[in-house]
């Protein structure tokens, strides 16, 4: 762990039921490992830990296909309440201890180490408490809050989404201008996964 990263937790969301890619697209290879496996090795090498992986119905394959990594799995009894009850469910088990967490998309597997290490590097710089990237003008993920925002977050009502938080504090944000596109991209067909690879394949 190095200093920057140091207290830094994260949260992976991982419970969807992936319909539309009509299979379980977070245990397909990717790369040297699998979708959902690349997404955690680059928070692990960032340094950031614990590393809370959010799960669903999913659950014995996300296990089985992160078998070797050091994660902690969380189970979302009910995933089809949405995304924010996989968040809230993943920051009540964020260590008190924490300063900040990443909230990060397990279909992301083109993001770097450096990447998320650059997030918390000018959330650090700028003392925000919100840091976002930004590619090209679109606002992607991961996401890092400070942990003054845990209990505002646990708060939301099932109806909201962590964008109400953002909204609130629109003072507090800071937007990390990125050159890849990986932020603002995840997999939600076939079609995107097979782009994916291309592009992870062009980028080695």
């Amino acid at each position: 762990m190095s200093a920057l990263t140091e207290g830094t937790a994260a949260i992976v969301l991982a419970a969807g039921e992936a319909r539309r890619f009509g299979g379980p697209k977070l245990i397909m290879p990717f790369a040297d490992s699998t979708v959902i496996g690349c997404v955690v090795s680059a928070l692990a090498r960032a340094g950031v830990e614990p590393i809370i992986v959010v799960v669903g119905a999913n659950r014995a394959s996300i296990e089985g296909a992160l078998a070797s990594a050091d994660v902690q799995i969380a189970e979302n009894p009910d995933p089809s309440r949405g995304m924010l009850s996989s968040v809230q469910i993943g920051v009540a088990v964020v260590p008190e201890s924490a300063g900040r967490f990443v909230i990060a998309l397990a279909d992301q597997p083109r993001l770097r180490a450096e990447d998320i290490t650059r997030l918390i590097a000018e959330m650090a710089r700028t003392g925000k408490g919100i840091a976002r990237p930004v590619h090209c003008g679109k606002r992607g993920h991961p996401v890092v809050f400070a942990s003054r925002y845990r209990n505002e977050i646990l708060a939301l009502p099932p109806e909201a989404t962590l964008r109400d938080v953002i909204h609130r504090h629109l003072d507090d944000i800071v937007e990390v201008d990125v050159a890849s596109d990986a932020f603002v991209r995840d997999i939600d067909t076939q079609e995107q996964y097979q782009d994916e690879r291309r592009r992870a394949e062009a980028e080695r």
